[in-house]
């Protein structure tokens, strides 16, 4: 049985989303080993441009075709800057018929692996995990399950999952495929908050359908939550490949913050601009592991 991890990574003018892909692959190296390949799955652009680099990175390169169809949405970098760019999200749904792998793990780039335990995934008697809770590492959020809509369904976390090749993993699929497709009409039945296309919404529609409108009992990851660091909050310094020390917003007044040491726990840091900003830094720590 093949077990391979996928990273997203599709490069827009505003983020260098191949770098960070680069970087998610070297923490993911340094702390998983039950796995036999990652590859990144990216556009022919950014692959293009980023050939070279790419290649150092990733076992395999999954290029996706050039969609006409792109995203615009808002970006917070903490409470200083906001910008709008584009936010090239459409080829996840994909990366099933994509995947070479029996078994496959699919991880955002800025979700950051500094701990050993999704390499529990492999083997497992699940044909399909992803979470729906979250913590906000950051306490402003009080809730940890979040809803497509407050009078709908649970919203399940497109950030990290895990699939085998098998028939309920094939129907699913074709299943969001088809949702995708036809997005606006799901959007207006479920009353999801926000109009433009997310992920988490078509699988957390196809997960409802399939498993007979019953939304709270799909398999979950052996982290049955993702720890959220959300845009207002912002990097102070990564100390290794897995202890980060984090600046977040306070929940009284959010543009004073509170240091906060995060150690052998993976985190999804959506602050992309921090991400950034620490590349540099980034590049020597993850070179240092390598050669050391």
């Amino acid at each position: 049985m093949s077990k391979g991890i996928i990273i997203l990574a599709n490069n827009t003018p505003e983020f260098d989303y191949a770098s960070i892909a680069g970087i998610c692959s070297d923490f993911i190296r340094a702390n998983m080993k039950q796995f036999d390949e990652i590859a990144i799955m990216t556009d022919a652009s950014t692959y293009k441009a980023n050939k070279s680099k790419i290649n150092s990175k990733f076992d395999r390169v999954i290029v996706t075709p050039e969609s006409s169809s792109i995203n615009v949405r808002i970006f917070k970098d903490t409470t200083s800057r906001s910008v709008k760019a584009e936010w090239k999200n459409l080829s996840r749904t994909t990366v099933y018929e994509l995947s070479p792998y029996d078994e496959t793990l699919v991880i955002d780039c800025d979700y950051f692996v500094m701990s050993n335990t999704l390499d529990q995934v492999w083997g497992s008697k699940s044909d399909f995990m992803i979470n729906s809770s979250f913590v906000d590492l950051a306490g402003r959020m009080d809730e940890r399950v979040m809803y497509v809509d407050e009078f709908t369904i649970p919203m399940y976390w497109a950030t990290v999952f895990y699939f085998k090749k098998s028939d309920y993993c094939d129907t699913l699929f074709t299943l969001i495929s088809h949702i995708k497709n036809n997005y606006q009409y799901y959007c207006f039945l479920y009353n999801c908050q926000s109009g433009m296309f997310r992920n988490d919404y078509v699988f957390s529609i196809a997960l409802h359908i399939l498993n007979g409108n019953v939304a709270n009992n799909v398999p979950k990851l052996p982290i049955a939550f993702l720890n959220n660091s959300f845009d207002l909050d912002d990097i102070y310094k990564f100390n290794s490949l897995n202890e980060v020390i984090m600046m977040f917003a306070k929940k009284s007044n959010t543009t004073e913050y509170l240091l906060g040491k995060i150690s052998n726990m993976d985190i999804h840091i959506m602050n992309k601009k921090a991400i950034m900003r620490h590349m540099k830094d980034l590049k020597k720590l993850t070179t240092k592991k390598v050669t050391a």
